[in-house]
Parts: structure tokens; C-alpha cells; sequence
């Protein structure tokens, strides 16, 4: 892609621009946001680095590139997690920035140097956004440690020309190398806390040289102005007087760059080596096997469900779908879903911005884009989480989708955690996959987390990776845990509380489940606690991108080692039911699940529901007052007995049944969301099995 990048002078913007064309991008453009000439040089600012700004001029000769420049006339007025288009405020100075450099340059990305502030990265993508440009932050979330060695080996020359954090004294460390500095750094890192790259505004730097420069820039005389005379912390800074550039020796200028492997791939490789066993699991291939037969007949009415609002505002709609006689495209048919959701979510005084998580069901993957162009007009802003999957859904249905809603008006009084959290990261990067698209990457409400479905997609290149599908499951794992930590950076997998690994060939479960146990248990040793996870394994006929594996959890911010849990084992003639669940530390949340073993296919269908009922209700009495939102089955034949027990239990809970046959399932699931009573705050069970089945969400 034409890459325009924002420049500060700053290593971490100078080192992205070497990632970029490191990735095969081509940098045409250079753009920088300035203060005023009657303001002082450290502006107030949230967003730019301005210490170093005269000097800045001299990029455009030493790279012979155009340079464009702009005034900050803005100030930081929305400073809120999220930003909206505000006038004003200094962000709308970088869309006017860019907004001309694309005219001018026909670029189609930019550049960004942010490595862990999300204050930045939500400013830059939603100027990105609105301009159709692909924000490329690959310094995103990089082990800093890691980065700084990395930039100081690409040969790439900064000197510090600010220091603002203990330990840092403007006589002593101004106009020092990253290099002479970085052992320094590494103690102030281990001894205060200090950041090692100065995302904590510690430090701030200016590159003279690195190898995409074609002249280096040498500063002829500088001044140290002391900002504030702290005796513990002072702050001060360096103003460049008089700079030139010079010529590089013959043949260093612009010479091929000199990094090491993408770090993407370096992860890979990794990964790799750890799977001891990656070369005995077939490479990705084939689809669902499945001798499932196919449901012919319309569902009557096609009437979403819902199930009713906790006392905390949670509330699931469930089995928004359209009748292919009514709306033959399936353009058509997502119209008339969202339509039917906003007239669900309008009975109940609710706006789509109330939609947490979305489970999209599709009867052909192939039919997957024209579904998200539609899909797309709904959520913008701080979109839900969503996962989908292929389903076997009644050939009068091309798709199904399933809501969580969350009305944040309603709060606890003991609520000490923010209303929304949403991470929507748009960034190509060498951390997780970018979320491109019309969801986020996860929602937290209260303790709860909701993720998005996690493939293993490669995150600077965005293409699925080549392999084995025990390597699939191994990087799809990772990207789910990164994504939980940038939520909260104590989070890990070991909080997840509900796991739905989805597959699309029988023959992957044991690879997968292996790989799936040995990620929680390194989780686990690092952590050093035995927090227990509940998972399930189900097979679909197919999953977005033609992966083979997806993963898909929901996290709680508890004390893991402080869950409780219970395992019941129920036997009646021809079936054999177990019941487990597991219960948040909070005791908002749980998690339940009924397997369902039947050894005789003529097993009385009202006795199996009896019992499968019964064990439910029992294990909902263990918990502290919790009772069921939601429940999903899946299982794996379409054949009667089972028919006739999913549907009996949807008619004994009074709520309707949703059909999804054919999906097999390595640990038969029907999963439940609930709330608490008496204060009926929300929580999540699950029925897992052996059962053949549907999918059910209530």
C-alpha cells in the first residue's frame, strides 16, 4: 500500500515506518502536526510530540520525500476512552492533515508509531475510519524490552531530547544515544516501574539517522530549557538552534532494510517448535463429515424470543432470522433481521448501541460478505463482539443471529466498574488480527468480558496461517488471551469461564483439545494457580476465512482459584447425564453443563428430558440465586429421539426452540446465560455432552 507516515521526529514513529516497508509497504509521504510559533515548544498536548519540531523540516531532505505539515490550531477537548468527531479539538488538525495528504498523494495508509496508548490509537483509527485509510501500528503492543533492542539493532540513530521521570536528569541524559541509555533504562524499568521505551512520557527521543534515511541530519547547536526544576523529577528539554543534513557514505542511503524476521513470523516458528506433535496432525483440509440430515421445513412464524431483563440490564433476543419465500436474497433477509431487531429492541426502550454480543449463524459461509455489507450500515461506532460459524439451518434460512443486549441506565449501587468497555482495535499490527470490520475484539460490562471468535489469522498480514490445525488452534488461543489482557492486563485465559472451541473436521478434536489443555495449563504454572476453565468442542461445517479452528469465551475479572464447583453423574435405563458447573468467585456468573450419553436409541424421550431437566435445576439450586437467561444445544444427528427431547425441553422452559441440526459436538452443549436472584445479576451456564444436535439460544 502508498503509506503516508506521521512523524514526531521520535523513534517510535521513525522504527514504524521501517516496519511498514519492512511488510512491503511503500512510504510516499511524511505528515506532522506543529505547534504555533508563539506557543512553547512542549505543547499541551494529549496526542503530539512537539519537543524537536524544528528540526522536523529536514526529514523531507533526508528521505526525499514530501513533507506535509500542519498547525495545531485544536486543543485537547474530548479526552474521554472513546472519541467522536469534536470541533476544535486537536484531533480534527490530523484529520485535515491527512485529509489533504491523501488528495495530494493517493495514499491508502498511514503510518502510526503507538505502542501502548490506547488514548492515540483510538484518536488515529477513527481519523483513519473516516477517511477509508488502514491505520499500520506495528510497534502495537511489542514487549518494549524486546523493541527497544530491536530498534538500537536496526541501526537506527535517536538521541533523548526530553526527560520527564525519576531517574532521568536533564544534565545528565539529554542528547544521549538509545544505546548509551539502555542499560540505564532497563534499571529504572526494574527498580520504579519506568517505561524501557517511555510510553509513560519518561523520555522522548529524535532519530538523526536510520536506513531509510538517504542524509542524516546532524544538530549543530542545541539549549537545555528546564521545564520544572522537581527535586526528585525535573523536567527539561532540548530546542535545536541550528541543523543541516549531511551525505551518508557512498551507498548506505536508503539501503535494504536490516531487520530481523517479522515478528509474526517469529511467533509462528515458535509455536511450532512447541507442538511436539504438529507433525503427526493432518494438515487443514476437507470440511464436516456428516450424515445429518438437512432440515426441509420452515420453522412456523420465525418469532424472535427473548428472555427477560435482570435487575442489572441484561437481556437476550434470540432467533432473528427471515424466510427465504419473503425475502429470496440473503442481502434481503439481513435487512429484515436488523429490521426485526430494532423493532425488538425499540418495544423494549433499547438503541442498537445496547448490543453487546452477536452469534451470527449462516447456512453458507460463501454468502458471508454480502451478509457483513448489510451487517455493516448497523453497528459503526464501538461495534458489539460477534462470532459465527456455519450452521445447518433450515433451507428457508440463510442466516440466524442471536443478541445480547446490555442496558447500561441500569447499575448497581455497589458498581465501582465502568458501564462499557469496548476494544476495537483497527491497527494492523504485529499483536492480534485487526477487527477491520463492524465488531470489536471484545466488550466488559461489570466483571464480564464478552470476546469475538479468534481464527488464526496472521496479524500483519491478516491471512490465515499455514500449517497444521494444531498450529491454528495454538495461535488462536494466543490471540484470544492478548486480546483479554489488553482489556485488563491482569486477565488471562485461566478467567475465562465459558470456552467454545468450534472445528470443522471430527478428526481435529483430539489435536485441538490437547492444545487447548496444554495452553491452560501453562497458564495456569505461570500464574501459579489451578483456576478451573469450562470448555466444549463442536464441530461446524465451516468457519470465516476457512479456518479450522475458532475459538469463542467469555471471561470474568474474578479470583479464579476462588471458584466454586460441582459434578453430578445421573444414570436412568438407555442414558447417562452429567452435570457440571462452575461458578464465578463474585458469584455473578457460572457456568453449567449437561452432558447427555445415550446408549439406547430407543430410550424414553419424556424420562431423558425429565432427567435432563432435573439435573438443570438442581445445579441452578447450588449456585447463590442465579437462574437462566439463554441456552444454546448443539448436537450432532438430526434424528427423533433427540428431536424429540430438544424440543420437549424448549416447551418445559416456556421458551421457543431454535433448530440448528447437524453440528456435531466433542462435548454436547446447551448454554445458558443467567441472572441472579434475588438481585439477579447476569451469569452463564452451559449443557456440554456427547449429544447429536441443534443449536438452541433462548
Amino acid at each position: 500500500m502508498r503509506v503516508v507516515a506521521l512523524i514526531s521526529g521520535g523513534k517510535d514513529s521513525c522504527y514504524n515506518m521501517l516496519q511498514c516497508v519492512s511488510a512491503g509497504h511503500s512510504v510516499v509521504a511524511l505528515a506532522n502536526l506543529r505547534p504555533h510559533t508563539h506557543v512553547p515548544d512542549e505543547l499541551d498536548s494529549y496526542m503530539y510530540q512537539t519537543v524537536g519540531h524544528q528540526a522536523v523540516d529536514l526529514y523531507a531532505e533526508a528521505m526525499d520525500l514530501p513533507l506535509y505539515r500542519r498547525t495545531i490550531e485544536g486543543s485537547s477537548l474530548h479526552t474521554g476512552r472513546e472519541y467522536s468527531q469534536t470541533a476544535g479539538d486537536e484531533v480534527e488538525d490530523l484529520y485535515q492533515l491527512l485529509k489533504l495528504v491523501k488528495e495530494k498523494e493517493g495514499v491508502e495508509a498511514v503510518s502510526v508509531g503507538a505502542i501502548l496508548s490506547d488514548y492515540q490509537r483510538v484518536r488515529v483509527e477513527n481519523v483513519c475510519a473516516r477517511l477509508q485509510l488502514q491505520p499500520l501500528a506495528y510497534l502495537w503492543r511489542r514487549d518494549q524490552a524486546e523493541l527497544l533492542r530491536e530498534i538500537i539493532s536496526s541501526d537506527l540513530h535517536a538521541v533523548v531530547i526530553k526527560v520527564a521521570a525519576y531517574g532521568l536528569d536533564p544534565e545528565r541524559h539529554l542528547g544521549k544515544s538509545l544505546a548509551e541509555m539502555e542499560a540505564y533504562l532497563h534499571e529504572l524499568s526494574e527498580k520504579y516501574g519506568v517505561h524501557i521505551c517511555g510510553e509513560g512520557g519518561e523520555y522522548e527521543t529524535f532519530t538523526v539517522d536510520c536506513p531509510l534515511f538517504k542524509k542524516k541530519i546532524v544538530i549543530d547547536s542545541m539549549e537545555t530549557v528546564i521545564h520544572s526544576a522537581d527535586a526528585f523529577a525535573p523536567v527539561g528539554y532540548l530546542r535545536f538552534t541550528r541543523m543541516h543534513t549531511e551525505d551518508k557514505r557512498e551507498g548506505s542511503g536508503g539501503r535494504p532494510l536490516p531487520l530481523s524476521r517479522c515478528p509474526c513470523q517469529n511467533t509462528i516458528d515458535r509455536m511450532t517448535e512447541e507442538l511436539e506433535y504438529a507433525d503427526k496432525t493432518p494438515d487443514v483440509q476437507g470440511g464436516c463429515p456428516s450424515n445429518a440430515e438437512r432440515s426441509c421445513q420452515s420453522e412456523p412464524g420465525c418469532v424472535p424470543s427473548h428472555s427477560s431483563r435482570s435487575s442489572s440490564g441484561f437481556q437476550w433476543i434470540s432467533g432473528l432470522t427471515a424466510l427465504q419465500s419473503e425475502h429470496p436474497d440473503v442481502q434481503s433477509q439481513t435487512r429484515h433481521v436488523f429490521t426485526l431487531l430494532q423493532r425488538q429492541l425499540q418495544e423494549k426502550g433499547l438503541l442498537m448501541k445496547h448490543v453487546l454480543l452477536v452469534h451470527l449463524y449462516v447456512s453458507d459461509m460463501e454468502n458471508f460478505s454480502q451478509i457483513n455489507s448489510v451487517y455493516c450500515t448497523y453497528f459503526t461506532h464501538n461495534p458489539p463482539a460477534r462470532v459465527c460459524v456455519q450452521a445447518w439451518l433450515p433451507v428457508s434460512q440463510q442466516l440466524r443471529m442471536d443478541v445480547l443486549l446490555h442496558d447500561g441506565t441500569v447499575a448497581c449501587e455497589e458498581d465501582a466498574f465502568p458501564q462499557r468497555d469496548t476494544l476495537h482495535v483497527q491497527s494492523l499490527s504485529h499483536w492480534a488480527p485487526a477487527n477491520i470490520g463492524p465488531y470489536s475484539q471484545a466488550v466488559q460490562v461489570r466483571e464480564a468480558v464478552f470476546c469475538a471468535g479468534q481464527i488464526a489469522l496472521v496479524p500483519c498480514s491478516m491471512q490465515l496461517v499455514n500449517g497444521p490445525v494444531a498450529l491454528q488452534a495454538r495461535l488462536c488461543f494466543s490471540h484470544m488471551e492478548k486480546v483479554l489482557r489488553a482489556m485488563d492486563s491482569r486477565l488471562t485465559l485461566a478467567h475465562v469461564l465459558q470456552a467454545h472451541i468450534y472445528i470443522t473436521h471430527r478428526d481435529h478434536a483430539a489435536a485441538v483439545t490437547e492444545v487447548w489443555n496444554r495452553t491452560i495449563q501453562d497458564v495456569q504454572e505461570e500464574c501459579e494457580c489451578a483456576a478451573q476453565v469450562e470448555s466444549s468442542v463442536a464441530v461446524v461445517p465451516s468457519l470465516p476465512r476457512g479456518a479450522a479452528v475458532e475459538l469463542h469465551v467469555t471471561a470474568v475479572r474474578d479470583r479464579p482459584t476462588d471458584r466454586s464447583s460441582h459434578r453430578s453423574v445421573s444414570q436412568i435405563p438407555g442414558c447417562r447425564v452429567e452435570c457440571r458447573l462452575l461458578q464465578s468467585s463474585c458469584a455473578r456468573y457460572a457456568s453449567l453443563s449437561l452432558s447427555v450419553c445415550l446408549s439406547d436409541p430407543h430410550a424414553a424421550a419424556e424420562s431423558v428430558t425429565d432427567q435432563l431437566l432435573s439435573s438443570y435445576q438442581s445445579a441452578l439450586h447450588k449456585t447463590t440465586g442465579l437462574s437462566a437467561l439463554c441456552a444454546r444445544v448443539f448436537y450432532k444427528s438430526h434424528d427423533a429421539l433427540v428431536t424429540q427431547i430438544a424440543t420437549a425441553c424448549g416447551h418445559r422452559r416456556h421458551r421457543s426452540a431454535v433448530t440448528d441440526a447437524g453440528a456435531y459436538v466433542q462435548t454436547r452443549s446447551w448454554s445458558c446465560q443467567s441472572s441472579r436472584r434475588p438481585r439477579r445479576e447476569r451469569a452463564e451456564s452451559r449443557f456440554t455432552g456427547h449429544s447429536p444436535t441443534i443449536s438452541e439460544e433462548r
